[in-house]
């Protein structure tokens, strides 16, 4: 089934959409793809021209969300787009302060914290155009002007235009972290890096888990975060 469609649904939940690939973490929906424990790895990698994540990742806890961000981009050919909306923190926050009234401050904090009315129905994220802006590209991804609809959500295509499947391919470690760390954190790595961890194998999960761990890591978030102008 994989093979027969090259855009991914991402977080479909009952939404299914026809010539896509419906993928979700919640059995009981029935997706075309069932993800388990955040696992994403099986899926063909570069091979997609569109990833579709309507209102997921908000749904994402804190500790997962640059992962699931940095799993989507690589699935995506160069040149393919990924098309994302979320919750907008600042309009949620601006529409509670200018009415002023309980019944619409307790009713929008739905916008930020979910219906909670089953399992997988929380928000563990918000976001602004900075944070958005940083996450996509420290996935590898450039975005379009971000969208604002119904004054709470937040909205863009990005398109990716970095592959780093060489980086995880490269057969010597030490030149695969030394490169790494220049790529993503414009720096060398700590003398003790390459003595004090076990050297991941070339084309492993491994190898993938270790370069998605220094691709979305606080450091590299705050460089790109001290260079993004809104």
């Amino acid at each position: 089934m994989i093979a027969l469609q090259n855009r991914i649904n991402m977080g479909c939940g009952y939404d299914k959409k026809i010539g896509y690939l419906n993928i979700d973490s919640d059995p009981n929906c029935q997706p075309d793809v069932l993800i388990q424990d955040h696992d994403m790895y099986f899926l063909p990698r570069g091979y997609f021209i569109e990833v579709y994540a309507k209102d997921v990742l908000e749904h994402i806890p804190r500790a997962y969300m640059m992962n699931a961000l940095f799993d989507w981009a690589c699935l995506l050919k160069v040149g393919g787009e990924l098309f994302v909306q979320t919750s907008w923190i600042y309009g949620i926050i601006d529409t509670m302060r200018s009415h002023g009234t309980f019944e619409v401050i307790h009713n929008w904090k739905v916008c930020l914290f979910g219906n909670q009315t089953h399992q997988g129905d929380f928000h563990y994220n918000g976001f602004t155009e900075e944070t958005l802006s940083v996450y996509l590209r420290a996935v590898g991804l450039q975005h379009d002007a971000f969208r604002i609809d119904d004054g709470w959500l937040i909205s863009t295509r990005a398109e990716k235009i970095h592959d780093w499947q060489y980086l995880i391919n490269m057969e010597d470690y030490q030149n695969f972290v030394n490169e790494a760390y220049t790529t993503f954190l414009y720096r060398a790595p700590e003398p003790w890096r390459l003595s004090s961890l076990k050297p991941t194998a070339p084309g492993t999960k491994e190898r993938y888990h270790e370069l998605r761990s220094i691709a979305g890591c606080p450091e590299r978030l705050y460089k790109l975060g001290e260079k993004t102008v809104m």
